[in-house]
């Protein structure tokens, strides 16, 4: 996965670039594969951590190291579509008051295509429209892995919590707009870590609170990270920063208990229904619901 992901950012037709890998005490073969690119390559860094420094640190490493004028994630698992990054850094050269660009985020599990994250261009005026927006949209928070100044990506702190690539992105949409392209730029594999909420949060070391109730607990973040931890927000004025925290909390609960939670009770009722059904006709009724 680690040969793919490094591969497909050297195929891009954009190639004034450089990739820095940041080798989390791995104990496979990934030294091996690295060096191989690291000599080959005069763009590849390769720095290897002899203890390991966490998941989220090893993010804020890369970030910290980056000398380019516009920066993004890449997963060791995951692949940049080919002509993306030529077609990010065109915009965001034409498009000086957007602060990030992607383009449609598929997610892919055991080989298979599940879903697209599409739909998030947030062009309003006002930063504080574009963030309440944008907490009330998001599903997932692929775009954490869009292409974003760097000079701005390096004002925003990743927080060791639930959510933490929704607050990224929160903070890039105050400070500029987003751009969601109508292409496939970010193809991303689920699974592992990030398999069910209980295990990311313990992963990561948030609590089990955040574990069992995750959109609550990233409401109460996104107040929190505007109302006093991000410095980004810290120019806004009290009563509309904390009107903005507020408008956040409220954005990620309506749109997750209104809109997302009905269809997942749903979903878990037809399953607890055909459970309880006999093998030979659960089987029928699971193909006439399907």
């Amino acid at each position: 996965n680690l040969r793919m992901a490094i591969q497909s950012v050297l195929d891009q037709d954009y190639q004034n670039i450089e990739i820095i890998i940041s080798d989390n005490e791995s104990t496979d073969e990934t030294s091996f594969i690295c060096m191989e690119f690291l000599k080959m390559y005069p763009q590849v860094k390769y720095y290897h951590h002899v203890k390991n420094i966490g998941m989220l640190p090893n993010f804020e490493f890369v970030k910290d190291h980056a000398t380019g004028k516009y920066f993004m994630w890449l997963a060791d698992d995951d692949i940049l579509a080919k002509g993306a990054l030529s077609a990010y850094v065109a915009f965001l050269e034409d498009h000086p008051d957007y602060s990030l660009v992607s383009g449609k985020i598929e997610y892919a599990l055991n080989g298979q295509v599940v879903t697209h994250e599409q739909g998030l261009t947030f062009d309003q005026g006002s930063p504080m429209l574009r963030v309440i927006a944008f907490y009330f949209k998001v599903t997932f928070g692929g775009m954490f892995h869009g292409l974003v100044r760097r000079d701005l990506a390096r004002r925003i702190d990743i927080r060791r919590v639930i959510g933490n690539d929704w607050h990224y992105v929160a903070n890039v949409v105050f400070l500029g707009k987003m751009k969601n392209m109508n292409f496939i730029g970010y193809r991303k594999k689920v699974g592992g870590m990030s398999r069910n909420f209980k295990n990311y949060a313990r992963g990561i070391g948030d609590s089990d609170f955040a574990g069992r109730y995750p959109y609550l607990k990233i409401s109460l973040d996104a107040y929190r990270e505007i109302a006093y931890r991000s410095a980004v927000y810290s120019s806004t004025p009290a009563v509309e920063r904390f009107l903005l925290a507020i408008g956040a909390l409220l954005a990620v609960l309506i749109s997750h208990y209104t809109t997302r939670y009905p269809f997942i009770l749903a979903g878990k009722a037809k399953r607890s229904v055909i459970n309880l059904l006999p093998g030979k006709c659960a089987s029928l009724t699971d193909r006439r619901l399907s």
